[in-house]
C-alpha cells in the first residue's frame, strides 16, 4: 500500500479546507471536497499504519492501549486502542488515521428509518423525507463496498450458532452487510484489496488489507485527489482570526515539544471541519470556548449517549463456535483458512428483535470475534467471569468442567473457549449522558445509565440466547451491582448533537456550528461532522448513518458555497509506494536578541536587540524521512517545522512552515569551513509572514571552540514568505546546556521496526555527525561496523516491553568534554546501582529482551534504582570509533558518570556492577582515587588477567570472538545467540591496543604499560564480590582468584567473595537462559548485603 501521509514539515500556511479527524465524517469530507478542487488538509492524533502493522500479539496489542482515567493518562497518546474510563460509562475508540473504522466491526447497517422521526432530530432533516440521506447512505454504501458475507461459502461456526438461538427465541436472523472484500480486487475507490482470509482479528486492525476501513477507499481517494494528510497531530483549539479565516492550533505529538514547553502551531482555513469523533469534537470545542476564543451553544457536551451497546458472552456451550482469532497465526499465513478452522470477520449475522410499535423497546443482537491477540488470556478470565455468570445448562456441569479443562492446558483453540460466543447487542438508551472538560480531556457524566430497564431487557434476551446452546451467559463484568452496573460502549454519540436551534443543540442540520446560547446564526465555515451530531440513539451499528449523514453535508455545502463535487468512479490507484527508509528527528530550541537595524553586524544587533528588549527564540523540529539520503546527499538536507516567539514581530507566536535545515554545508568562499544553515517561512496569525535566514560556523579552531561554534546562530530576518524581501533585522541565538540535553533526549529514529535498526541508523547518523566535528576539530571518530556478518539487515524480530519503568536518558560530559551516556530505571528506593558492559559491548547486554528476565529487571523488582552506562566505548554512542584507552575511561567517564548519579539521587554512594572491561576500568578508576563507590560486583575480571593465549579480545582474523569464545554456545538460547548484534560491535583499534597491553602484562597497567595502579590496592578496600564461568575461555577463572589474592593479603579477606559457576563461559553468566536463576542471585546477595 502507498502510503497516505505526509510529513509535518510539508504542511502549508493556508487551505481551504482543514479536516480536523480522519474516521467516517473526515475521510468522507476531505474525500468529496478535494473532489470538489479545494485544498484540504487533514489532521489526524494518531499514527499512520498500513496492513501488516497492526498488532497481532498480545504484546503488540498492550503496546497499542492508552487507558484516560480520571486521575491520569496510561500508554502511549497515539496507541491505536483508546480507552475512555468514567464511573457510569467508558469509551473505547481507535486511534489512528482511519479512525475508528481501524478498529470496528465494519458493519453498514441501515437504521429503522423512524429513528429519525424523533423530534430531537432538526427538522430542516426531518422534513426533507429522507431524499438526500437516502442518497448518502447509498453513496457510502457503494464507497465502503458493503456486502453480504458469501453465499456460496459455509457460514461461520458462531453465525450458525446464532442461527440456532434466533429460531429458538423467534425471532429474525440474517446476514449482515459488512465493508469487508472477499473477492480480491481493486474497490470502487481504485485500491487494489485483498480478499478476507477469515482470521477473525477485524477488531486489532486487518493486517490483510481486507477490511474496508476508510483507510482504504475515502482516504487514499482523497489524496488522490490532492488532500494532504498530517498524523500525530493533536488539535488544540479553533478561533476566528481578524481577517476572517478559521485558525487551527494543533500540537504535533512525539517530537519533544512538551520538553520545551512550547507554544501550539497553527494552520488557517476558509473551512473547518471537526471530525474527531464524539469525545473528539467535543473536547475541542469545549477548550476553545473556554480559551474565550469561541462562542457556541450552553447544549455542548450534552445528549451524550452510548447507542445502548452492551457486551456479553455465552460461555462453554455445546456446540464448537469458534470466535477467537487467529492473531499471529493468522498474519503469517495469508491464505484462507479451511473449513475446519475459519472464523469469519468479526460480525456477520444479527438476531433482529426490532420493529415493536415503540422504537424503544427495539433491540438486536449481533455475534462477534475476540481478536487473537488477547487468545492466550481468555481461558482463565473467562473461567473466572463465569463463576458469576447464569449457567443455562446445568446437566451439562460434566462435560463444561471437560471443555474448561481442555482449554487452560492446550489453549484458547481448544475445549471451553472456543465454545463460547461473543455478542454485541444494542438497545435504545436515552441519550442522556453529560460531557465536562476535566483539565484537559473530557469526562462523561450519565447516573445510574446502566440500570435503565432497556439494558436489564437486553441482558434477558442474551441469557435467552445462550439457552440453545446450554453454555454459561457472562456479562460484561463491569456491569455489576458492586461496580454500579457501569457500560462500556464502542458508539459514542452525541454531545454536539444537531437541532433546530442553539437552545436545544450544538450544530444545525447542515453541520454549521451556532455561534451562540440563543437563536439560529452559526458560524459560517466551522462545521462538525462526525458521530458527536447524532441526538438520539440509532439502535444499530451507527457508521452507516454517520457516513450518510457526512456525504449529506457535503452535498449541502456544495450546493451553499455553489461548486459542485465529481462524483465518478476513477480508474485503480497505482501503487509506487517507494522502499521504506528511516528517517531521523530532534527538537532543539535557542533564544537570543536580534534588532531591527538591518545594517548592523550580527553581533552588534544582538547587543542593541537585548538592551531593547526584543528576543527572539524558536522550538523547531528537524525531521528527515531519510537518514541515509540525508548523510549522502550534498546539501544534508532536512525539513523543519515550529514555532518562533519575536514579540517585536508578532504578539503571539509565528508558525513556522518551508522549513529547511542543511547540516554541515562547505561554505564555498572558505575550504575550511563548514555551515549548518536554516531557511523557514514565519507566519503570524493574521496572515503576515517573514523569512527567516541563520546559519552557525563550524570553524577550524581547537576542540574547545566547538561548544560555541556548533551552538550559535546568526540569523537574519527579511519581510515576506521569499529569499530577497528587505531585510527588516538582524541577531544571534544560543543554545543553553540544559536546552542541549533536552535536544539529546528528543531524538528519534522514526519508521524502525526494531531496536536494532532505531540503533543502527542513530549510529549512522552519529558517525556522520561525529565524524564532521572531527574534521573541524580532532576531538571525535566515528565507530566501526558491527563484528557480525548477518547480512545487510538485521534480522527481524518481535521483542517485547520490558518489565521496568520507563527509562530516562541522561547524557554526561566527561572531563576532556566527551559524552557519555547514562540511562536510568528508577525501580526504586534501593542503590543507586550502576551497571557498566565490556569491551565491544553496550549496556544492551544487561537491558535485552530474549532472555526471561533480564539483569535491569531483575534488579528493578528487587526495589533497585538502576542506572546503565555506556562509556565513551560503548558500541552505541558515536565515539566507539575514537582514539582513547582504558585509562580515559577509568579517569574520565568512571568520575562524570558517578558524580552525575549521586547528584541526581542525592546518594552519599553508588553501587557498581561491572562486567569484562567495566570491572577492569573500575579498578583502575579506584585505585586512581576515584571515590563514592560503596560496594562492587566485578564479572570475569578486575585487577589481574590470566588468559590462555594472548589476545582473548583479538584474534588473527581480527575478530575478536572467532578465537576465543565468551560464551558457552549451549548456554544461549537460539533468541539471544540471533540478538548478538544488538549488544556487540568492534572496538577502536586504540582501546583493542590499550586493552591487549593489559593481557600482555597479566595485570592492570596503564597504556604505556607502567604499573601504575597496583601499587594502590588500599583504595579498593570496599566490599567486592568476583564473579566468573568456570568455563571461561577469555579470561582464565585464575584472573579472579589472583584478584582475591591480592585484595585479601592487602586489606583483609573479610571484604571479599567469589563465586565461580560451573559450565559457563564470559558473556553468558550474563546472557544466559539460566542466568537469572544461577547467576543473578549472587549479584543480589552482594548488593543487598551492602546497603
Amino acid at each position: 500500500m502507498n502510503r497516505l501521509s505526509s510529513p509535518i514539515s510539508s504542511i502549508q500556511s493556508h487551505y481551504d479546507v482543514v479536516v480536523v479527524g480522519s474516521g467516517y465524517g473526515g475521510a468522507i469530507t476531505a474525500s468529496r471536497l478535494s473532489r470538489a478542487g479545494k485544498r484540504v488538509c487533514v489532521l489526524e492524533r494518531g499514527k499512520e499504519r498500513q496492513p501488516g502493522e497492526f498488532p497481532g500479539t498480545t504484546l503488540e496489542a498492550g503496546e497499542e492501549l492508552q487507558i484516560d482515567l480520571p486521575a491520569c493518562h496510561r500508554g502511549s497518546r497515539t496507541g491505536l486502542f483508546d480507552l475512555r474510563v468514567n464511573h457510569d460509562i467508558s469509551i473505547l475508540v481507535g486511534c489512528g488515521l482511519g479512525g475508528t473504522s481501524l478498529i470496528n466491526a465494519n458493519v453498514s447497517f441501515r437504521p429503522d428509518m423512524r429513528v429519525f422521526d424523533d423530534r430531537r432530530w432538526p427538522a430542516g432533516l426531518r422534513e426533507e423525507q429522507g431524499k438526500r440521506l437516502t442518497l448518502g447512505f447509498e453513496l457510502a454504501e457503494k464507497m465502503l463496498g458493503a456486502n453480504k458475507f458469501p453465499e456460496d461459502q459455509p457460514l461461520p461456526p458462531k453465525a450458525v450458532a446464532l442461527k440456532r438461538s434466533a429460531e429458538a427465541m423467534g425471532h429474525r436472523f440474517y446476514t449482515l452487510p459488512i465493508n469487508v472484500t472477499f473477492t480480491e480486487g481493486y474497490n470502487h475507490a481504485g485500491v487494489r484489496q485483498k480478499a478476507c482470509t477469515l482470521c477473525g482479528d477485524c477488531a486489532t486492525g486487518c493486517n490483510h488489507g481486507a477490511k474496508n476501513s476508510v483507510l482504504m477507499n475515502y482516504l487514499p481517494d482523497a489524496k488522490r485527489h490532492g488532500a494532504e494528510l498530517f498524523v500525530e497531530t493533536s488539535v488544540r483549539w479553533v478561533e476566528r482570526g481578524a481577517d476572517g479565516a478559521w485558525i487551527v492550533h494543533y500540537q504535533p505529538l512525539r517530537t519533544g515539544r512538551e520538553t520545551f514547553d512550547a507554544p501550539t502551531l497553527f494552520v488557517t482555513a476558509d473551512i473547518v471541519i471537526l471530525a474527531a469523533g464524539a469525545l473528539g469534537s467535543t473536547e475541542i470545542l469545549m477548550r476553545s470556548r473556554d480559551a474565550g476564543k469561541l462562542t457556541v451553544s450552553g447544549r455542548l457536551g450534552h445528549a451524550f449517549g452510548g447507542n445502548g451497546d452492551m457486551v456479553g458472552f455465552g460461555y462453554n456451550g455445546t456446540p464448537e463456535i469458534r470466535s477467537v482469532g487467529l492473531g499471529q497465526k493468522g498474519l503469517e499465513d495469508s491464505r484462507p483458512p479451511g473449513p475446519e478452522r475459519a472464523i469469519g470477520p468479526c460480525i456477520t449475522s444479527v438476531i433482529d428483535m426490532r420493529g415493536s410499535s415503540d422504537i424503544q423497546n427495539d433491540m438486536i443482537i449481533e455475534e462477534g470475534v475476540i481478536p487473537g491477540a488477547l487468545a492466550q488470556i481468555l481461558p482463565a478470565t473467562l473461567k473466572a467471569a463465569s463463576l458469576g455468570g447464569v449457567n443455562t445448562g446445568p446437566s451439562r456441569i460434566a462435560e463444561q468442567l471437560a471443555r474448561e479443562t481442555a482449554s487452560l492446558i492446550h489453549g484458547p483453540y481448544r475445549g471451553a473457549t472456543t465454545h463460547t460466543q461473543t455478542y454485541l447487542g444494542m438497545c435504545h438508551d436515552d441519550s442522556n449522558g453529560l460531557m465536562k472538560l476535566d483539565g484537559d480531556r473530557v469526562r462523561v457524566e450519565w447516573p445510574d445509565i446502566g440500570k435503565a430497564p432497556a439494558f436489564e431487557r437486553l441482558h434477558q434476551r442474551l441469557v435467552e440466547s445462550t439457552r440453545p446452546f446450554e453454555g454459561i451467559y457472562i456479562a460484561n463484568p463491569i456491569w455489576s451491582d458492586i461496580l454500579c452496573k457501569s457500560l462500556i460502549t464502542v458508539h459514542p454519540l452525541g454531545g454536539c448533537t444537531m437541532a433546530d436551534s442553539a437552545e436545544e443543540g450544538v450544530v444545525d442540520h447542515t453541520c454549521k456550528v451556532f455561534s451562540s446560547s440563543v437563536d439560529t446564526a452559526v458560524h459560517e465555515g466551522l462545521y462538525v461532522c462526525d458521530g458527536s451530531i447524532i441526538p438520539t440513539s440509532i439502535g444499530v451499528n451507527p457508521l452507516l448513518t454517520i457516513s450518510a449523514l457526512a456525504e449529506r453535508c457535503c452535498m449541502i455545502m456544495a450546493e451553499e458555497r455553489g461548486f459542485s463535487i465529481d462524483y465518478a468512479q476513477k480508474g485503480p490507484i497505482r501503487e509506487t509506494a517507494p522502499p521504506r527508509t528511516l528517517g531521523v528527528r530532534f527538537t532543539e530550541r535557542m533564544k537570543g536578541w536580534f534588532s531591527h537595524a538591518p545594517d548592523e553586524d550580527y553581533e552588534a544587533a544582538a547587543r542593541r536587540g537585548e538592551a531593547q528588549g526584543s528576543s527572539f527564540a524558536f522550538v523547531l523540529t528537524i525531521a528527515s524521512e531519510d537518514v541515509d539520503a540525508m548523510i549522502s546527499g550534498s546539501g544534508h538536507e532536512a525539513r523543519m517545522v515550529g514555532t518562533v516567539a519575536a514579540p517585536t514581530l508578532s504578539a503571539s507566536p509565528l508558525v513556522v512552515t518551508q522549513g529547511v535545515f542543511n547540516l554541515f554545508v562547505p561554505e564555498a568562499s572558505s575550504g575550511s569551513e563548514r555551515r549548518m544553515k536554516y531557511r523557514m517561512v514565519m507566519t503570524a496569525e493574521g496572515g503576515r509572514a517573514y523569512t527567516m535566514f541563520g546559519f552557525k560556523i563550524l570553524r577550524d579552531r581547537p576542540f574547545w571552540e566547538l561548544w560555541h561554534d556548533s551552538t550559535t546562530l546568526y540569523i537574519t530576518i527579511r519581510e515576506g514568505a521569499g529569499d530577497d524581501g528587505p531585510v527588516v533585522g538582524r541577531g544571534v541565538l544560543t543554545i543553553t546546556p540544559d536546552d542541549f540535553v533536552r535536544l539529546l533526549s528528543t531524538f528519534d529514529v522514526t519508521n524502525a521496526r526494531s531496536v536494532g535498526e532505531r540503533s543502527a541508523a542513530t549510529v549512522r547518523f552519529g558517525r556522520f555527525f561525529a565524524g564532521s566535528l572531527y574534521d573541524r576539530y580532532g576531538g571525535i571518530a566515528a565507530p566501526a561496523r558491527s563484528i557480525f556478518s548477518f547480512g545487510e539487515e538485521e534480522r527481524p524480530r518481535k521483542r517485547r516491553s520490558l518489565r521496568a519503568p520507563a527509562p530516562a536518558l541522561v547524557p554526561v560530559k566527561a572531563s576532556d568534554g566527551a559524552i557519555v551516556l547514562l540511562t536510568r530505571y528508577a525501580g526504586g528506593a534501593k542503590g543507586p546501582v550502576i551497571l557498566s558492559h565490556g569491551l565491544g559491548s553496550s549496556s544492551a547486554a544487561f537491558s535485552i529482551d530474549t532472555i526471561d528476565t533480564n539483569l535491569v529487571e531483575y534488579l528493578v523488582a528487587a526495589g533497585y534504582d538502576v542506572w546503565l552506562l555506556d562509556d565513551r566505548g560503548s558500541v552505541q554512542l558515536p565515539t566507539a570509533g575514537a582514539a582513547f584507552t582504558a585509562d580515559d575511561i577509568a579517569r574520565k567517564d568512571w568520575p562524570a558518570a558517578v558524580a552525575a548519579v549521586r547528584a541526581a539521587t542525592s546518594a552519599a554512594a553508588v553501587q557498581v556492577v561491572a562486567h569484562d572491561l567495566g570491572a577492569i576500568t573500575l579498578a583502575m578508576a579506584m585505585l586512581s582515587g576515584l571515590e563514592g563507590v560503596r560496594s562492587a560486583v566485578c564479572s570475569q575480571a578486575a585487577t589481574h588477567l590470566v588468559t590462555a593465549a594472548p589476545g582473548p579480545w583479538q584474534s588473527d582474523a581480527g575478530s575478536p570472538r572467532s578465537s576465543s569464545p565468551r560464551y558457552e554456545r549451549a548456554r544461549l538460547d537460539d533468541a539471544t545467540h540471533a540478538a548478538l548484534p544488538e549488544v556487540f560491535g568492534e572496538p577502536s583499534a586504540e582501546l583493542l591496543t590499550s586493552a591487549s597491553m593489559l593481557v600482555r602484562k597479566g595485570f592492570i597497567v596503564d597504556a604505556l604499560g607502567e604499573d601504575v595502579y597496583l601499587p594502590r590496592l588500599e583504595r579498593l578496600a570496599i566490599p567486592i564480590r568476583l564473579l566468573h564461568g568456570a568455563e571461561n575461555k577469555c579470561f582464565l577463572p585464575a584472573s579472579t582468584e589472583q584478584t582475591l589474592e591480592a585484595l585479601s593479603a592487602k586489606n583483609g579477606a573479610g571484604l571479599y567473595s567469589r563465586e565461580v559457576f560451573a559450565g559457563y563461559g564470559h558473556d553468558d553468566c550474563l546472557l544466559g537462559r539460566d542466568a537469572p536463576a544461577d547467576v543473578y542471585p549472587k549479584i543480589l546477595e552482594h548488593l543487598e548485603a551492602t546497603p
